[in-house]
């Protein structure tokens, strides 16, 4: 959650209903991020220097804190980008395994190791 919620940061500052929004848009179907649990981690990552937030009152309705990515936040993002390519490759090498498997249903696996 943390590095799509830089990533976004980095495209443009945003408020944290907003950041909700598109990172829960971002992920595939059936994963969803918790609203209280990404304001918690947008605290932890002002307190840490990842993100700087600013409170705004730019349009209609109640004040909304913007968060901005910070040049700390930039290179966590580029740590976060390179931690994530090693994880695909490893996610890639276990598929193209898994799908060179003689046979992929897990009964048969089963009963074949017997």
């Amino acid at each position: 959650m943390a590095s799509f919620a830089l990533l976004l940061c980095a495209e443009a500052p945003a408020h944290g209903l907003a950041l909700h929004r598109s990172i829960n848009e971002l992920l595939p179907e059936g994963l969803t991020v918790d609203a209280g649990n990404l304001y918690r981690l947008l605290r932890e990552m002002e307190a840490r220097g990842t993100l700087r937030s600013e409170w705004s009152t730019v349009g209609s309705g109640a004040a909304r804190r913007v968060y901005q990515i910070t040049p700390a936040g930039l290179d966590e993002l580029a740590e976060w980008r390179e931690d994530i390519a090693r994880r695909r490759q490893a996610f890639d090498l276990f598929i193209q395994r898994y799908d060179a498997l003689p046979v992929r249903n897990t009964r048969t696996l089963k009963e074949s190791a017997r």
